[in-house]
């Protein structure tokens, strides 16, 4: 539910795992498969960006479309979703939570 949602690829992704211990503790592992996952919940630093198969990348902005050889991307805002959804249910459940 808090995943941030654009073609809903990163929500349908999401998966459990329930894993057997010989504890009293279960452990379960919560991910995803798509590649970009751990840039929208962990956020990215400033980095370049270049073409891999054309010699310009092609965009819009502001309704223009605009082709550069190389752009120099800010970087985005972390969006924990995941993060905050396994504290929110740990804590409703009395379980800790442990990121690793």
């Amino acid at each position: 539910m808090l995943a941030p949602v654009d073609t809903g690829r990163l929500r349908a992704s999401l998966r459990q795992e329930f894993r057997r211990t010989y504890t009293l503790r279960p452990m379960v592992t919560v991910g995803s498969d798509v590649e970009y996952a751990p840039w929208v919940n962990d956020g990215t630093g400033p980095h370049i960006i270049r073409p891999r198969r054309a010699q310009a990348l092609r965009f819009v902005v502001g309704g223009r479309v605009v082709y550069a050889k190389v752009v120099h991307h800010p970087g985005t805002h972390a969006r924990p979703f995941l993060d905050q959804a396994l504290r929110e249910t740990a804590a409703a459940r009395g379980y800790s939570f442990r990121q690793g």
